[in-house]
């Protein structure tokens, strides 16, 4: 009984997954996607859209990702550290673009005193 009641947190924790990091490990990630992607990171286009290039593109599959703060006295995760974390996890998939992105507001979360979240569809365009 006592090890189930210490295992469940654990278990709780564990069912968030997305994909979770700190500001500062942005650029570093995007340059380890940016290897293996074939549009550029900093190119992959980020739409509030359920639909871009007149439809033409293929799902690759839901994106949904955190950024937040390591300590109360870093500065919060701006909009656009969401985003480019958004770009990076697209890229890993290959994708030109992300349809149906949103980005949330701060929030307290278990990993940090701050995260802020973004979701979003991985598409690769079809020309």
């Amino acid at each position: 009984m006592n090890k189930t009641v210490l295992l469940l947190p654990l278990l709780a924790l564990a069912a968030c997954g997305d994909e979770f990091s700190y500001p500062s490990q942005l650029e570093r990630q995007s340059q380890a996607a940016a290897q293996a992607a074939s549009t550029p990171v900093d190119q992959i286009t980020l739409a509030r859209g359920a639909s871009i290039n007149g439809g033409n593109f293929q799902v690759l599959g839901p994106l949904k990702t955190s950024v937040g703060k390591p300590t109360a006295f870093h500065p919060a995760p701006t909009v656009a550290d969401a985003e480019q974390k958004l770009r990076i996890e697209a890229a890993k998939l290959g994708a030109d673009a992300v349809i149906e992105t949103e980005i949330g507001d701060v929030v307290i979360c278990p990993l940090s005193w701050g995260c802020r979240a973004a979701s979003g569809t991985a598409v690769k365009l079809s020309y």
